[in-house]
Formats: C-alpha cells, structure tokens, sequence
C-alpha cells in the first residue's frame, strides 16, 4: 500500500473551473462507472480508456464498493502576446488538483457524503507582467501555491431533489457559473462572469471560505439555491494555504439566492435546452465609496441566459449551436465595475465526425465606474472607461482523458486606459489523469 500512497501525495493538486465546478457530478458518475461490472473487466487500450490511469489494477474499483471515489487532472495555459500591451512577452500557468469524495452510503448513512479537494498552482501572470490589463488572458492564475481548497459535509434528502452543504465552500462552483464557461480561457468567462470578484468577497476555486449552502428543485423545471458565506477576504492569502480556519469576518457575510429555469431538460422533453437564471447577492459589511465615506451594504443583481438553438442528432445529443449571454449589474458609487456583460456562442460537433469537439467564440465588455474615473481624475489621473475581450478557440478532444485547446484573444483598451491593443496566442492543454 506504500506505493498507493506515495503515488496519492504527488498528484493530489490542481485542476481548473471546469474540474471545480463539476467535481460533485463527476464523483458520482465515476462511482457508478467503477462500480459497474463493466469496468472490472480488462483494461482497454491506453487511448481509449475514460481515465488516464484507468482503475489502478481494479483498486478503484475497490474503493468505488467501499464508496470512495478520487479525481485528479492537469491543466496548463501556455501564451504569449506577439503585439499590444506594455511589452510583448510569454507566460505559462499549471495547475494540478485532486479531489476526494465519501459515499457513506455503505456504512448507513445514504445520501451523506464527505468532500475535499487541494491545488497547486504555479506559472507568471502574462496579464500584469506584460500586457497590463484588467481580466486576466488565463484563468489558471491565481494563488499560485499549494493550498487546501473545499472540505465540505454533504446531504440529500427527497432522491437529490433538496441538498444541504456547510464546510469550507466556493460560491462560484454553485453561482454565477455554467459549463459553457469552462470552453474559454480568458477569466472574463471561465469560470464566472469575473467582475463580481473586483466588488465583493466573493470566494472560487480554489479559494474556499467558511459557508453553507441549500438547493431545492420543487418542480422538474425549477432550481432554487440560497447561500450564506463569511466575508474575510485576509484568510485567502498565499501564507495560509487555505489552512486558516477562523470564523471571524473583517466584512459580515455575502448572502446570496439564484432562482434557475430548466427548459426542456426534463426525462420526457425533446425541445431544445435551455437555462435561464436570476440571482441576488448582498455584502452586509460596509464598502468604501469612491467619493468619500463607507456606505453600509452592498446589493449586486445579475441575469444568466443560454439557449440551444440549433441541434445536430437525435432528441438527446448534446451537438449544436448555443448563445449565452450573462450580466451583472451593482451600484457605481462604491463598485469597481457597476456594469459587466459577457457573451458568446459554443457549437459542440461543428465539424462532422468530431463529437466531443467545441468551437467557441466570445466577449468580454467591463465597464468602469464613472464615480472611481472621477476620483481618478482629481487625482491628475486618467480615468479608465471599458475594457473588452475577444476571444476564439476551439477544444480538440484527442482521447476521453487528454484535449488540446488552441486559443485567440483580443485585449481593447487594457485596464480602460490608452495601452496599445493586445493580440495574444496561446493553447491550453489538459489531462484527467484519475
């Protein structure tokens, strides 16, 4: 069992938006999957396999029985920007995570589970080290160290229709987020509509804070989640390593609820699927304005939208076409971006015989506060107005457990000022080892 573990402490990091926000329902499909005869059967051939270690001479299956499921992947963005920005340069940016999820099912407790997962992140930020912009071209930066991310108790109740979870927690892996974020590069997009993040202490991956969360679906159609988080921004730094477990708070508490509608999603639809959200937050400590003083609370209201409007294949394919379309709106007095947009259409399947292959196109538009370019300018400053993202890439699934991403971005006016526009090129590459 030595080797076991020896092999379990050196892939236990990293990872990005798309393994954080789809760890629960990847924990569960890989405890059916191991469960499965199927899978104890011989191991296929390397390229084909649904993981890249496959199951650990049938470990995994062992560990699937007991209810212990393991998730580890890596991802890195490697990019350069040929032109624009403050100097023309490269960067790279890794990321390695695991995951670890306990069905405790088998020990009598249905429906209860036990989560957490680690990050280490390393790399160079090409977006403040050269091109100097706002939303940064990889969303693979941050927190560049080893850290603790989610460690979480969870319960269902009515078959999954009613969930509670309380723990160390990411508010973006359950708000403000969508799995067609995680087919861009730029943190514009991936893994949430980033502006909320320049406006209140709001926690993701792989920053977790203390918090606890409900989810209900009373109807087929309709998801309600609500959420409390502690807002202390100073137990997030590097030093810590997601190891500081203090309850106080420097700012109250974020609240927050998303109402969510599931249209032809249900097991008897055959129309075309969509997702229509509406959410509401609220900071309760007190915000600096730009004018002068503290204003106590902070209320932040956004519109999450994305439709399928052409599909290719029968009733339940996933191939097609789907606009999407996200908006966040807070108060200018007190708020860095009091209007952000992002948009975009994702086509799975666009080239025939390639399935699991997505072209994306998007942008990103981030509008400064006039209040902060005021105060900017009594200072004998310039007072920044927008900045915008463009940004094209297209997903190459070369295996089930391996994609290649080549990936095109387009930086209009950086951090809002008068910096020459930046054209960088880039790939991302990623590998779900376990």
């Amino acid at each position: 069992m030595i080797w076991f573990f020896l092999l379990l402490t050196l892939s236990f990091y990293g990872s990005d938006h798309r393994i954080s926000q789809s760890a629960r329902y990847r924990h569960e499909s890989m405890l059916l999957y191991f469960q499965q005869e199927e899978s104890k059967k011989e191991a296929v051939s390397f390229w084909n396999r649904k993981y890249m270690f496959d199951n650990w001479s049938h470990y995994r299956n062992k560990l699937a029985d007991l209810g212990v499921t393991v998730d580890s992947s890596f991802v890195t963005d490697m990019q350069g920007n040929p032109s624009g920005g403050k100097s023309q340069g490269f960067a790279y940016a890794g990321s390695y995570a695991l995951s670890l999820n306990i069905d405790f099912t088998q020990a009598g407790l249905s429906d209860f589970h036990l989560f957490t997962s680690a990050v280490w992140r390393t790399g160079t930020n090409l977006s403040r080290d050269k091109i100097d912009n706002q939303f940064t071209v990889s969303q693979l930066y941050g927190s560049q160290t080893v850290r603790l991310d989610c460690l979480y108790l969870l319960k269902y109740f009515l078959d999954k229709r009613l969930s509670f979870k309380a723990g160390r927690l990411n508010a973006g892996d359950d708000f403000l987020c969508s799995p067609l974020y995680w087919q861009y590069v730029n943190n514009g997009f991936d893994g949430n509509p980033v502006s909320i993040f320049f406006n209140v202490p709001f926690t993701a991956y792989p920053k977790a804070t203390w918090g606890a969360y409900a989810q209900g679906k009373p109807w087929e159609w309709l998801s309600i989640k609500a959420a409390v988080y502690n807002a202390n921004s100073k137990i997030q730094a590097n030093k810590y390593h997601g190891t500081n477990f203090t309850f106080a708070s420097t700012n109250g508490v974020v609240w927050i609820t998303e109402w969510q509608a599931l249209v032809n999603q249900g097991k008897e639809s055959h129309g075309l699927p969509g997702n229509y959200k509406v959410g509401f937050y609220y900071l309760t400590g007190s915000t600096h304005k730009f004018s002068g003083g503290f204003e106590k609370g902070d209320p932040g209201f956004y519109l999450l939208l994305d439709q399928m409007i052409y599909r290719k294949g029968g009733p339940s394919s996933d191939q097609g076409l789907t606009p999407f379309v996200s908006l966040i709106s807070q108060p200018k007095d007190r708020n860095k971006f009091p209007f952000f947009v992002n948009g975009g259409l994702v086509y799975k399947g666009i080239i025939p015989g390639r399935t699991q292959d997505t072209a994306s196109f998007g942008f990103v538009y981030g509008k400064y506060s006039e209040d902060l370019a005021r105060a900017e300018r009594a200072q004998g400053k310039q007072g920044p107005t927008a900045e915008t993202v463009l940004e094209l890439d297209y997903w190459v699934q070369i295996t089930p457990w391996f994609y290649i991403m080549p990936d095109i971005q387009y930086i209009i006016r950086p951090k809002g000022l008068n910096t020459p526009n930046a054209l960088v090129l880039g790939v991302q590459i990623g590998l779900d080892q376990w």
